[in-house]
């Protein structure tokens, strides 16, 4: 994560359905007189990887049959089942017009860093050839050889959980825009240190769930500023009493953003240590959400590894959306990676966005966010917390499974009421509020349940 004076980040997690395709290519005439190899034409529908050959030369070509809609991929990389003896490169054509279709060199995966990777998908049915080359579009013959393997996703897109984050020097942002690059989650910038909040922080929070991004919001840290234990402690009350409305189950969980190379000098290991786990406790017991820690990898070493029961947001831009991060300190797998710092995104100004990939698929995530398998959003406590009617008018009636505290709050989250419930039905007179929309959240023992209602 780049430091700026203030920082802001937002994670947006999308699909990646786009083809792997660089810029350049070969022509069809480099190929040599090693020619077609191997001599048939391949055809397959499965999405498992299978070897083509494991004795290409460069200046070979291949044949494929493929369906126009499906998507192909092939490869050198041995991370699926591919071998390169030298830097290979590829580059597609339609076999019966000699247009290229799409070209790759090197694909950054740290494994095989310079092994060729194409992802295409077919705009016809046909067939079409693959050369591979050395770098630079030249040949070679004879050992060593590498290994080429392809498959067919039969039309299921390469998804990925991406995202991006910013702040408020971005300006306001067009979250439909946004959504529509494919991004599905973003973590705005909601406090730093005790006493400022992200100028856009509240714009961020409410359009970009209007827009159907997964929001979260993050604190930057600042224990230079307050660096006892309850100095962290007041700095994640802080950062509650802005955010805290927004804090819910499906949607991104808070996080702690802790970076600063003063930290490995001010602070021992054991004290900074003591001061995230302040932060983080403070946040957990209020909203019921655990927070996910975002750390550089120099900082992940430093830290006891007690706090790597915590979700770890990392940063590592020397890869790519599809490299893993090399350093994850203390803990023994990483959730997110921060993977660009200098992305053009839709909808955000300037192309200085930070862009971040989720360690998992879609199902994943969403058990991450605590989304039931239905996809509607609730904790432990919203299938017994309901409200009615919605949109409401007069009244508002609000049910619970237990005795509890009810809170009523703007899209600003300033509370408007505070209830506390003798019984397990409560009607609210809310002829008194404006016509927009609300949050309410109920509380009890067993944590916090929030929803939303609309007043005529």
């Amino acid at each position: 994560m780049r430091i700026f004076l203030l920082l802001l980040i937002i994670v947006c997690i999308g699909k990646l359905n786009a083809q792997t395709c660089d810029p350049g290519g070969c022509t069809a005439a480099d190929t040599n007189s090693t020619g077609q190899y191997p001599a048939a034409t391949f055809s397959t529908t499965s999405s498992s990887w299978s070897t083509v050959s494991a004795w290409m030369n460069a200046g070979n070509y291949t044949l494929f049959d493929v369906i126009n809609g499906d998507t192909y991929e092939w490869t050198y990389c041995s991370d699926f089942g591919g071998s390169q003896s030298w830097n290979a490169e590829l580059t597609l054509f339609n076999n019966s017009t000699g247009a290229t279709l799409c070209y790759q060199n090197n694909c950054g995966i740290s494994s095989c860093l310079t092994a060729p990777y194409i992802r295409w998908t077919a705009t016809y049915t046909g067939t079409v050839k693959l050369l591979t080359t050395v770098s630079g579009c030249t040949t070679n013959t004879g050992s060593p050889y590498s290994t080429l393997v392809w498959r067919d996703t039969s039309g299921t897109p390469l998804v990925q959980v991406l995202g991006v984050d910013v702040y408020g020097g971005n300006g306001t942002i067009n979250w439909n825009l946004v959504k529509a690059a494919g991004y599905t989650f973003a973590w705005a910038k909601a406090t730093e240190g005790v006493g400022y909040t992200d100028s856009e922080y509240l714009n961020n929070a409410v359009n970009g769930v209007s827009a159907g991004m997964k929001m979260g919001a993050y604190h930057f840290a600042r224990p230079d500023l307050n660096p006892t234990p309850a100095g962290a402690v007041s700095e994640a009350n802080y950062f509650l009493s802005v955010a805290e409305p927004y804090i819910i189950n499906c949607e991104l969980p808070p996080s702690l953003d802790l970076e600063g190379s003063y930290l490995l000098t001010s602070f021992t290991s054991a004290e900074l240590t003591t001061w995230v786990q302040n932060w983080m406790n403070t946040v957990q017991a209020v909203t019921g959400i655990t927070p996910v820690l975002y750390i550089g990898a120099s900082t992940a070493s430093y830290l006891n590894s007690s706090l790597n029961t915590y979700k770890l947001w990392t940063d590592d831009v020397s890869g790519s959306s599809t490299t893993p991060p090399p350093n994850i300190g203390v803990w023994t797998t990483w959730a997110f990676n921060q993977y660009d710092w200098t992305a053009t995104v839709p909808g955000i100004s300037g192309s200085n966005t930070d862009l971040n990939v989720f360690n998992g698929n879609m199902a994943a995530f969403d058990s991450l966010m605590g989304c039931p398998i239905t996809g509607i959003k609730q904790n432990s406590l919203n299938d017994s917390f309901v409200i009615y009617p919605n949109p409401a008018n007069d009244n508002l009636t609000i049910e619970t499974s237990q005795k509890c505290t009810i809170e009523i709050l703007n899209i600003e989250g300033q509370i408007i009421k505070t209830i506390n419930t003798a019984n397990k039905q409560t009607t609210i007179d809310i002829r008194n509020l404006s016509s927009e929309v609300y949050i309410i959240k109920a509380k009890t023992e067993k944590g916090v349940a929030v929803k939303k209602f609309i007043k005529e």
